[in-house]
């Protein structure tokens, strides 16, 4: 196993991983090792947010939105457009 030395930790959290191991009846290195262990683990985003949320989610109310009417790709006035965004381009560069 692999030996990792960590300076420059300050007191407070030194005391608070000392609480820690105390709480849990383990040394301090154990309670340092599972800290490392559990921050070390990819956790997948839903688990994330129902860590976070909670399992029963939250309910959101999301605004209502309109729906845009759709494009009309056959008409003179669309390909007239798409040129002229063509030729702006151009000029851009």
């Amino acid at each position: 196993m692999a030996s990792l030395s960590i300076g420059g930790l300050d007191d407070e959290t030194v005391r608070r991983l000392r609480v820690r191991a105390s709480r849990e009846g383990i040394p301090l290195e154990e309670a340092v090792r599972r800290v490392l262990r559990a921050a070390a683990v990819e956790e997948p985003v839903g688990a994330m947010i129902c860590r976070i949320v909670g399992s029963e989610g939250s309910d959101l109310e999301l605004p209502a939105r309109e729906m845009a009417s759709p494009i009309d790709f056959s008409t003179d006035d669309y390909a007239h457009r798409r040129a002229s965004d063509h030729v702006r381009q151009e000029r851009s560069w």
